[in-house]
């Protein structure tokens, strides 16, 4: 079973730090998206309680959250039919991203003026500089 986050781990990945493989990775997705990111961590938890959590960033402007059912062990330890429907589940959010403002969380569209594409609202796209930096 995954390890509780720490007491007063005010983080926004705190809820799912324990699935980490390694704990000392970070959520490397803009604040709009942590409250999306905390209800796909739900949504698998819910199917596999004991899932692996490799990333969670953004790429190519929608939400990357990249797990197993479980954790991996040489050989493997999960059928493919778990597999798809982790993919399923996780798939759902990262549709749902594409019309998330990463920034605020409001209502986002693709935003291609920069080297990095974004999702993001008329206000964010106005806010955030040329770098892509929110």
């Amino acid at each position: 079973m995954p390890d509780r986050p720490a007491p007063g781990d005010a983080s926004p990945a705190a809820p799912y730090r324990g699935h980490f493989r390694d704990p000392a990775w970070h959520v490397d997705v803009g604040p709009g998206w942590h409250p999306l990111v905390l209800r796909c961590h739900e949504a698998v938890v819910a199917e596999f309680p004991e899932y692996e959590l490799l990333a969670v960033k953004q790429k190519w402007a929608v939400l990357a959250f990249q797990a197993f059912p479980r954790p991996w062990k040489p050989g493997g330890n999960w059928t493919h039919d778990e597999a798809d429907r982790l993919d399923a589940l996780v798939d759902a959010f990262t549709a749902l991203s594409a019309h998330v403002c990463e920034r605020c969380g409001g209502a986002g569209a693709l935003r291609e003026t920069r080297p990095v594409e974004l999702t993001l609202c008329d206000d964010c796209e106005d806010a955030v500089g040329p770098e892509g930096r929110l």
